[in-house]
């Protein structure tokens, strides 16, 4: 095989290198914002608030905040202000509400440990308050508002448009493969008069199409991850170089890895069957 990186092929390798590392980088970004709202719905889930039936009053704060201490996956409780419950109405509510115009609160924020599956948080907090002597319920932060039931829509419109973007650009790849085949035409006719069969002379040029997709494609995805590495360092205040592989999980490097395999792919079957069509040309004419 000629060497894939001299005269036109040059251009085509990195024509198929910059569709790959596209593609990759959408894969990348698509995993980012996975990740991110799932540590969203996490946080989420995490924070509720309760809400002090009996006793009235301070006493009543003060007996339920000791209580919490020693609950059952309670991570942390304080007292809720009025600044903050108006904060929380404006911002579930949709509209202002001002401190001023809240009455006198009796709600404690808690931060809940992450608990397994069929477990009663809320029911267990409860019971916990009541064995401190405290009536009161837990409200946890609703569905229908601060993103409630969006983060599944998020994460399946993320992967999705990302694979759409990947079939994109792997019909660039096809395509541009296509130009490959057109170039080794004189070497399919003089095949197809040697008597090779049109696999044979199509899976000539879908070799040679498919190595250097493969190269092309490792280039492309080696280059995604170097922006994203970059990316994470400048944006994420944690990001340092000896943080990055507790950071990173092995499914993050999947576009990486697809990158060349699916270049390969699509230059193979773009290649193949330009030539496929170029030897039966031939055999026609012959």
């Amino acid at each position: 095989m000629r060497n894939a990186l001299t005269g036109v092929e040059r251009a085509l390798f990195w024509t198929l290198a910059f569709a790959a590392f596209a593609a990759a980088a959408a894969g990348l970004g698509a995993r980012a914002v996975d990740r991110l709202a799932v540590q969203y719905e996490t946080q989420r889930n995490a924070y509720a608030i309760v809400r002090v039936l009996a006793p009235e009053g301070p006493a009543g704060l003060s007996a339920a905040e000791s209580a919490l201490r020693g609950a059952p996956h309670v991570a942390s409780a304080a007292v809720m202000d009025a600044q903050r419950a108006a904060q929380l109405l404006t911002q579930w509510g949709g509209g202002e509400v001002l401190p001023e115009d809240l009455p006198p609160i009796r709600l404690l924020e808690i931060e809940l440990r992450p608990a397994g599956p069929n477990v009663d948080v809320s029911g267990d907090v409860v019971a916990a308050l009541a064995q401190g002597g405290v009536t009161a319920e837990v409200i946890e932060a609703p569905n229908t508002t601060a993103g409630g039931g969006a983060v599944s829509r998020v994460r399946t419109a993320a992967l999705w448009g990302a694979i759409a973007f990947a079939l994109v650009m792997a019909i660039i790849v096809s395509l541009s493969a296509r130009g490959l085949a057109a170039r080794r035409r004189e070497l399919v006719t003089v095949m197809c008069d040697l008597g090779a069969t049109r696999g044979q002379a199509a899976g000539r040029i879908a070799d040679e199409a498919a190595v250097l997709g493969l190269y092309a494609g490792a280039v492309g995805g080696a280059l995604a991850g170097v922006v994203a590495l970059v990316v994470m360092l400048l944006v994420i205040p944690a990001a340092t170089i000896e943080a990055l592989p507790q950071m990173i999980l092995p499914i993050d490097l999947a576009p990486i890895i697809a990158a060349p395999l699916g270049a390969a792919v699509a230059a193979g079957a773009g290649a193949r069957a330009a030539a496929s069509y170029f030897h039966a040309k031939a055999a026609r004419l012959g």
